[in-house]
């Protein structure tokens, strides 16, 4: 059993509170979210290039013609893998947005603990101050 606590000092001293203050767990997570939206990032940019050539908007390859327009059933694969494209963009894109908003929170939560702490080591050098 524990006994109760005097002042701020107990809490701090507590190693519990001392272990959940100076934990980098949640610092850790917020570098992992950044790595993932960065690789995450550079796959949307490969699909957004390649969605630009399928479209012909692409000026590397503006000038090749990929299909023959002529040919129905060449158009209708190339519509039916435009919509496949376009889909994987806006799932890349939802995921990148999620991701970020996830590591956003994260980040914020890791401010809040930092200021916490310096609050919580700031009042107990002061309760040591008055007892002293």
């Amino acid at each position: 059993a524990t006994k109760p606590l005097g002042d701020i000092r107990d809490a701090m001293s507590r190693p519990h509170v001392q272990k959940s203050l100076n934990n980098n767990m949640m610092e850790i997570m917020a570098w992992d979210l950044m790595e993932l939206m960065t690789s995450e990032n550079e796959y949307n940019q490969h699909i957004r290039r390649f969605l630009n050539i399928l479209l012909g908007d692409d000026p590397d390859t503006a000038h090749l013609e990929l299909i023959d327009s002529s040919n129905m059933q060449e158009v209708a694969l190339r519509d039916q893998l435009l919509q496949l494209v376009q889909e994987s963009l806006s799932r890349s894109d939802e995921f990148l947005y999620r991701v970020s908003e996830s590591r956003d929170r994260v980040a914020f939560a890791v401010e809040q603990r930092t200021q916490l702490k310096n609050q919580l080591e700031k009042a107990a050098a002061n309760a040591a101050k008055r007892r002293d």
